[in-house]
């Protein structure tokens, strides 16, 4: 068929689906493909000849990170709530602590101090902000997985009866918030060997870890010995933030 004649051919067929979808009341774009990314078309990629991934992969990506690295994303830096503090001087304490914590955070994955040791009684504050450095982490990118002490013991014991050994990904993730530490049951010959190990191996390693409890360095050695408690708050590579005030769980609660 000449050139001209399958030109007339397609402007027929073009004004034929147009009068179609006038009779039935759609839109002309009706037979169009529909993206849920206009930008990229849904391949995730953009750029043409260079590609790089689109704003709506990335967002994929992150989304994914914080589901794998158990983040709760109502608890981070840009949640920080002032009026949860019952006075000036705890105002004081929890704006400084934000500050040390959101540093840390902006440095990872390679922080002066590779370990933050975040202790006080409970209610202070401690999770959230474990939780508040590991999605800037996750903003960032980095690797990450925050869990609490008793549910790394439990994967552990899961992991007997599995075959399955999740301690290489304790000790090798970029980030790991292990909170409650304290809490959880001490197993005979499971609890305190493989909790060096990992403490051990992410100390030799300089990789970012933050540890919370509200036992302070004294009371950790009594409860794990002194090779594990040593590790944790090993001056040369550790910072200490210690949590006092009185107990804002009642404030939030109020609050809410």
């Amino acid at each position: 068929m000449p050139a001209q004649g399958a030109k007339l051919t397609l402007s027929t067929l073009r004004l034929e689906e147009e009068a179609l979808l006038k009779r039935y009341g759609l839109p002309k774009d009706y037979l169009q493909p529909a993206y849920s990314c206009p930008l990229c078309q849904d391949t995730g990629y953009v750029g043409n000849p260079i590609k790089k991934k689109c704003a709506c992969r990335l967002k994929l990506e992150q989304q994914d990170r914080v589901e794998a690295g158990r983040i709760n994303e109502r608890e981070t830096f840009e949640h920080f709530r002032e009026d949860i503090y019952p006075d000036e001087a705890s105002l004081k304490e929890g704006k400084t602590i934000s500050i040390l914590c959101q540093r840390y955070a902006d440095a990872l994955p390679s922080p002066k101090y590779p370990q933050l040791f975040l202790f006080g009684e409970a209610g202070r504050g401690k999770s959230f902000m474990g939780n508040a450095i590991a999605a800037r982490a996750i903003e960032h990118g980095i690797d990450t997985l925050r869990l609490t002490a008793y549910r790394m013991t439990e994967e552990i014991m899961e992991g007997f009866s599995t075959n399955s050994s999740p301690l290489l990904r304790f000790s090798r993730v970029p980030l790991l918030v292990l909170d409650d530490l304290g809490t959880e049951a001490i197993i005979p010959n499971v609890t305190k060997e493989y909790l060096f190990a990992i403490v051990d191996q992410r100390n030799t390693s300089r990789l970012a870890t933050v540890y919370i409890s509200n036992l302070d360095d004294k009371e950790l050695t009594k409860r794990y010995g002194e090779r594990i408690a040593s590790r944790i708050t090993d001056a040369s590579i550790t910072k200490s933030i210690r949590f006092k005030g009185e107990s804002l769980r009642g404030v939030k609660e109020k609050n809410r």
